[in-house]
């Protein structure tokens, strides 16, 4: 899910421009080196900055599957550990991140970035280094087309808003709708305003918000002028958890569709957003044994429930562990497990998925409707 889809697109274009002159300067980063004892991934990603939030569940995530990989004896005999450098998800250091990279023959994959701006701009490079990104949160639907070497198992935003747009019509006919000022709050809204339509739901009111802002209450007022029949709010837990409360503190009671499945949103947003729906891809609720057996390993070593930030980083390691195993703990090895293997699993991706080649994503991996009750997100089927 991409965090501050914020410059636009002209800036990072222009970065992404610089990007092929940096790649070129990366001779020696064609190949990997797999000689050693231990496999490492890349990571760019934010641990610091407006995103380091997301980065620290990351981390988690990271940390659990890469503890249970080498605890099985890592990949074909060798231990797996990341280097990490510290994007604060800005597209103007991702780029020499890649740079770095791409020019460290120890690394077999990256993963990251947060952002889809951030990753597109450092795509040119890691297509020229023959490197695989691993955007694993990354949902707008132009980062894979960056190249043969741009991976990503997220849903995309048109699937989102489909699909958002569904769940909102079985609780409302009119709408008030405030989205980020962001490349990728615009593509949102694009996408949510189109289906809705196709679903007969009136958009009474619409606004951009701006992601730094603390008080949205004077486009929050007009949204509720519009006698909307719900609220919905295109966005990321933060600016999602201001929204909800500054909404009741202006008199909506109705309900809200938005924030975030993260620890973060539940904390901030406090009871001001009980009975939110949002997208999501996982519930610690669900009762498969997979997700039990992954949410009791979490709790274990977090003592803490995990989300779905948690569950996409752990599914990328396990997922490019597969990759390797399967076509040797090299980048090409990697390039080839994605391409041919067909049965790749997660606890948030299903039991079963292979690529799709066109696109380099899965093919039939759907958002969950989850329903905020009692503190914790839980599918809206359960009881």
């Amino acid at each position: 899910m991409s965090k501050q889809w914020s410059r636009s697109l002209r800036v990072v274009v222009g970065i992404a421009s610089a990007a092929v002159v940096a790649g070129s300067l990366s001779a020696c980063g064609n190949s990997s080196d797999s000689s050693g004892d231990t496999v490492y991934f890349g990571v760019s990603g934010p641990k610091s900055g407006t995103s380091a939030e997301y980065g620290r569940l990351w981390q988690q995530g990271f940390d659990l599957a890469i503890d249970q990989v080498n605890a099985a004896g890592g990949i074909n005999g060798k231990k797996v550990a990341l280097k990490w450098e510290d994007s604060q998800s800005d597209p103007k250091q991702t780029v020499p991140i890649a740079t770095k990279f791409v020019g460290d023959n120890s690394i077999i994959a990256e993963l990251g970035d947060f952002s889809s701006p951030a990753s597109i701009a450092a795509s040119p490079v890691y297509n020229r280094g023959k490197l695989v990104q691993y955007g694993f949160t990354n949902s707008s639907t132009e980062f894979t087309k960056g190249g043969d070497y741009q991976w990503s198992p997220s849903i995309t935003q048109d699937i989102f808003q489909d699909r958002n747009a569904q769940w909102v019509q079985s609780k409302a006919k009119k709408v008030s709708v405030v989205y980020l000022e962001t490349d990728w709050g615009k593509e949102s809204f694009k996408y949510f305003q189109q289906f809705a339509q196709q679903r007969g739901i009136e958009i009474a009111y619409s606004s951009s918000i701006l992601p730094d802002s603390q008080d949205f209450r004077p486009v929050l007022i007009k949204g509720r002028d519009a006698n909307p029949d719900a609220f919905v709010h295109l966005g990321y837990g933060p600016d999602g958890a201001l929204v909800v409360k500054q909404l009741r503190d202006v008199g909506y009671n109705g309900q809200f569709f938005g924030g975030q499945n993260t620890p973060q949103f539940i904390q901030l947003a406090g009871a001001a957003a009980e009975g939110d729906i949002v997208n999501g891809v996982f519930s610690p609720s669900d009762t498969s044994p997979k997700v039990q057996d992954f949410v009791s390993k979490f709790k274990a070593k977090y003592n803490t429930d995990p989300g779905d930030f948690n569950v996409y980083a752990y599914d990328a390691i396990n997922v490019l562990v597969k990759a390797a195993k399967f076509g040797g703990a090299t980048r090409d090895g990697v390039l080839k497990g994605l391409r041919e293997v067909k049965d790749f699993s997660g606890v948030g991706l299903g039991d079963s998925f292979a690529f799709n080649q066109q696109t380099r994503r899965p093919d039939g991996v759907k958002p969950i409707e989850l329903l905020l009750k009692n503190g914790a997100f839980v599918p809206t089927g359960s009881k």
